[in-house]
């Protein structure tokens, strides 16, 4: 098991493909319907890692740029027709100034620096273009087998907090003046995984990997094997969060 950098997906882009989940269609629908963004509207996805909601938008006939600055993320995204890929960041997209009716970032935008991500982002949009920045938070309350999970992690690796799901994302998106008017929509969702998948998922985990080590990684895949022995299918519940704000003047 390859040591983890924060932020550097390399060791865990095949556990990711294999594991991670989708998002609700639902919301992705309700996005676009609430937004008003028609089809062929240019639309980016900012940290695509391996495309996953590049999926979803390009479902609805949107126009999809893709970026992504991991090399092996982008060489485990499947060839989806008509989406452009680029090596950028947050803060440096490269995309044309005033070329997006969207952006969105799906499970990504904790690893942006928000004092230059969203000028950036802003210049990318065109005037009163919205950003979109969304998460799968694990419903740990209601799923015993992620209960036990966490318990184990705690064990395993003291303290471990992965430091942005309980963020006050309204302030830092609003916090640079570049966007107002934000809102936010909620959907629940369950993932049925087989138990491969679900190790496969804390395979994936860049933050856990990078704090925990390969030898504790390996005892904790080892720990969650043993408790779900018996088991044929996990059923993984989440909340689909998505914060939208608005490009404000120029």
């Amino acid at each position: 098991m390859t040591r983890t950098r924060p932020g550097d997906f390399s060791p865990q882009a095949d556990a990711y493909a294999r594991a991670r989940p989708g998002y609700p269609p639902e919301l992705v629908a309700l996005l676009i319907e609430l937004l008003g963004v028609e089809p062929g509207a240019a639309v980016a996805d900012l940290g695509a890692g391996t495309g996953l909601f590049t999926e979803a938008l390009v479902r609805h006939a949107l126009r999809v740029t893709a970026i992504e600055p991991n090399a092996a993320m982008r060489a485990r995204a499947p060839a989806i027709d008509g989406v452009e890929w680029l090596a950028g960041t947050f803060e440096q997209t490269g995309l044309a100034a005033a070329s997006q009716s969207w952006i969105v970032a799906a499970q990504a935008f904790h690893w942006a620096d928000p004092e230059r991500a969203l000028p950036e982002l802003r210049r990318a949009l065109v005037p009163c273009g919205r950003l979109t920045v969304l998460w799968n938070n694990r419903d740990v309350a209601a799923s015993p087998v992620l209960t036990f999970t966490r318990e184990l992690i705690e064990d395993l690796v003291p303290g471990f907090d992965e430091g942005y799901r309980d963020r006050d994302w309204w302030g830092v998106l609003t916090s640079t003046g570049h966007f107002g008017a934000p809102f936010e929509l909620d959907v629940p969702h369950v993932v049925t995984m087989d138990v491969e998948r679900y190790l496969n998922l804390w395979r994936s985990h860049n933050l856990l990997n990078a704090a925990a080590g390969p030898e504790r990684m390996r005892g904790l895949l080892a720990a969650i094997a043993a408790r779900l022995d018996d088991a044929e299918r996990v059923d993984v519940p989440y909340v689909c969060r998505a914060w939208t704000v608005t490009a404000t003047a120029r």
